[in-house]
């Protein structure tokens, strides 16, 4: 692959966006930027960040976002693909996205991973929680759930989209992901 991807994601939590990026990462030798992760280490603590979210949730986010878009930048003008692990809601965060791109000359790719409600709402419960995921009572996962439905911009016409299945194994979705990269990049 000559031109490196920016690779960003769609997807409620519990879909699988977290475990197919770290998987993803290893098959395409790329550097992953995991907003959880980022926010962890820039604020300390969970505690820390859900004050900070509570007075200055703008902020939070414009921080967090600014850290990941610099670092991104400079990784892919070094060539390499960037993971960008976080979740991709508004058309305006993927615009952004996809303007960072041209700048250094890469191809924007949102994967949309796509599971069922019922599968996300278990896996968040009984998931391992850690730096880049977490672990939320049955009430927030729903919450999480039904939120993403009404926030979320739906991908449009013009996006180069990447529809993978949240509940099959890493080996046929990497399988997926590259018969849909190869026509994007045709």
């Amino acid at each position: 692959m000559n031109t490196p991807l920016l690779i960003v994601f769609l997807g409620f939590p519990g879909s699988g966006k977290t475990y197919f990026s770290v998987q993803l990462a290893k098959k395409l030798n790329a550097v992953t930027l995991n907003s959880d992760a980022l926010r962890l280490s820039m604020f300390g603590s969970q505690e820390q960040i859900e004050k900070i979210r509570n007075r200055q949730r703008s902020r939070l986010y414009a921080d967090v976002f600014g850290a990941m878009d610099y670092a991104a930048r400079q990784i892919l003008k070094a060539g390499h693909t960037v993971i960008y692990d976080a979740q991709q809601t508004k058309r305006s965060d993927r615009l952004g996205i996809e303007k960072l791109a041209a700048e250094v000359g890469a191809t924007p790719v949102l994967i949309w991973i796509k599971t069922s409600p019922e599968v996300a709402l278990q896996r968040g419960q009984y998931r391992e929680a850690r730096e880049d995921s977490h672990q939320y009572s049955a009430e927030k996962m729903t919450m999480l759930i039904e939120r993403f439905y009404r926030v979320t911009d739906l991908p449009s016409s013009d996006e180069n989209v990447i529809e993978i299945n949240g509940e099959i194994p890493f080996s046929e979705q990497y399988v997926s992901f590259q018969a849909q990269l190869a026509q994007i990049l045709e």
